[in-house]
């Protein structure tokens, strides 16, 4: 049962994504289920809903399944679904992670604005490339430290501070930490293929473990209290979104624009 406090703190995070992002919005779009193309959707989503086990004739051809705002709770249905490549469950009310454990052919996973805590259900999932957790619960990102094909990772609006995990995420391109507690960047230092970066709302001040990022493209600053840019000089394709009181950077003419 979700407690009264994580559903506010959860409904809290979900405003504050939409106001951060006038694209979320559009959230409507994702509504709808979807999964292999060789599958019944109506059936699929009955057996999820109704907390019942898929059939192996159903499991060993789903890849994909959607399932964004439906109540679902409990994930139990899903255990058998090996074949799953992609599963978004943002806004299911789900708290328990473990039936994902197995799924190991698991490469994007949504997992957004639920009241989320434990990550370790996760932390086998070595094929993940993709992982959203943005207006979760989750303080402890230990144990995604192992999940070495990661190229995107959203903690947004999570009560996140210790980076120390990611430090071997060498594989990254895409960090989103606004509105975390993220002060210090020195395990970030290695993530050298890092493109975009979304440090809004966070106190962070010291900038210097982003010097040597050459490949950063895009990094946010709304919010923070950054005042000195100079470090970034050595970082001529970054195109910089200032704090307040800053005046905004635009990758330098001629440099490489070349996007994710």
């Amino acid at each position: 049962m979700i407690s009264p406090q994580d559903r506010l703190l959860c409904n809290f995070a979900l405003a504050w994504w939409i106001g951060k992002d006038p694209g979320a919005r559009r959230i409507a779009v994702e509504s709808a289920p979807v999964m292999s193309s060789r599958t019944d959707p109506t059936e699929i989503e009955r057996l999820v809903l109704a907390d019942q086990a898929v059939p192996p004739a159903l499991a060993d051809v789903v890849t994909e399944l959607r399932l964004p705002r439906r109540p679902l709770g409990r994930l139990a249905p899903l255990a058998g679904l090996h074949r799953l490549e992609r599963l978004n469950l943002k806004l299911t009310r789900i708290t328990d992670l473990g039936p994902l454990a197995g799924l190991t052919a698991l490469r994007s996973v949504v997992l957004s604005f639920n009241p989320i805590r434990d990550l370790s259900p996760l932390a086998g999932l070595t094929r993940l490339e993709s992982c959203l957790l943005a207006g979760t619960l989750v303080e402890d990102i230990a144990p995604l430290a192992g999940l070495t094909a990661l190229e995107r990772l959203d903690l947004g609006g999570t009560n996140v501070g210790d980076l120390g995990p990611l430090r071997g995420l060498v594989r990254l391109r895409s960090l989103e930490l606004a509105s975390t507690q993220v002060a210090d960047l020195s395990p970030l230092a290695g993530l050298a293929g890092l493109e975009f970066l979304d440090l809004g709302d966070t106190p962070v001040t010291d900038l210097r473990p982003l010097a040597g990022m050459t490949c950063l493209r895009q990094l946010d600053l709304r919010g923070t209290r950054v005042t000195n840019l100079s470090v970034l000089a050595g970082l001529p394709n970054c195109r910089i979104v200032p704090a307040s009181g800053l005046r905004p950077r635009r990758a330098r003419p001629g440099a490489d624009q070349r996007g994710t």
